[in-house]
């Protein structure tokens, strides 16, 4: 499909993430991916303008009701590289929403 490389782009990064994870560990370089889902942008609201399209068209499609902020991944980055997150490594965390829990 027209997704496909999308797909395999991010399956790729996911495993690639993984393994640096294991490899860096006994460094203690951690390793975490952040996948995002739709979040409000200059971009993603030019994007929307130019394609007619109302900005919240798809807001119904997420669980909590809105998109995303880039402060609402700001926050889970801040998590990961402070302290608080000093023993998260391999993981894959998921700031959509509730997307990939539908």
């Amino acid at each position: 499909g027209a997704v496909a490389h999308y797909g395999a782009a991010k399956a790729a990064l996911n495993s690639y993430s993984r393994s640096l994870a294991i490899d860096l560990a006994p460094s203690k370089i951690r390793v975490n991916l952040v996948s995002p889902g739709p979040v409000t942008t200059p971009g993603s609201r030019e994007f929307s303008d130019a394609m007619g399209a109302p900005p919240d068209l798809f807001a119904k499609e997420i669980p909590l009701g809105r998109y995303g902020s880039p402060e609402d991944l700001a926050e889970v980055v801040a998590l990961l590289v402070s302290d608080r997150g000093k023993w998260m490594t391999g993981g894959n965390i998921h700031v959509d929403g509730g997307m990939t829990a539908r």
